[in-house]
């Protein structure tokens, strides 16, 4: 399991989690407690996450402007980039409903861009278990 942290120009803080070890999964637990998730989110979350029902997940508080990203082991590299844009627009909307920004033009296409970047870096850079183009 890899973490990321970051923050977007102090507006905002992303933590990411990729490759979801459950093993490990109390240390998630502690950032969504800290990110202001409920008990019965955080049990969603891992529930759909550990059946595979869901291959990724995010949890966002647009009062603290903080999002937790959880992304679970994906069979290919174009899965997993599609999982990253996917989590990166929920972040996305969230950002742009704590300051009221409308979700067109420039502003939004450069945020989700922003986001989809900066979670690049280390995707980019992981060892990943997955095949490189299926």
């Amino acid at each position: 399991m890899i973490k990321q942290v970051f923050d977007i120009e102090s507006y905002w803080k992303v933590i990411v989690y990729y490759d979801v070890d459950f093993n490990l999964f109390a240390r998630i637990v502690k950032e969504l407690i800290y990110a202001g998730a409920s008990t019965e989110t955080i049990k969603e979350a891992y529930d759909m996450l550990k059946s595979g029902q869901a291959k990724a997940a995010t949890y966002n508080n647009i009062d603290w402007h903080i999002s937790v990203v959880m992304f679970n082991p994906h069979e290919s590299k174009r899965d997993y980039i599609n999982s990253i844009v996917h989590e990166a627009e929920h972040v996305k909307q969230a950002m742009l409903a704590a300051y009221n920004v409308e979700d067109e033009g420039e502003p939004p296409a450069y945020t989700i861009g922003h986001l989809v970047e900066q979670m690049y870096h280390v995707f980019g850079e992981m060892v990943c278990n997955c095949k490189a183009y299926d």
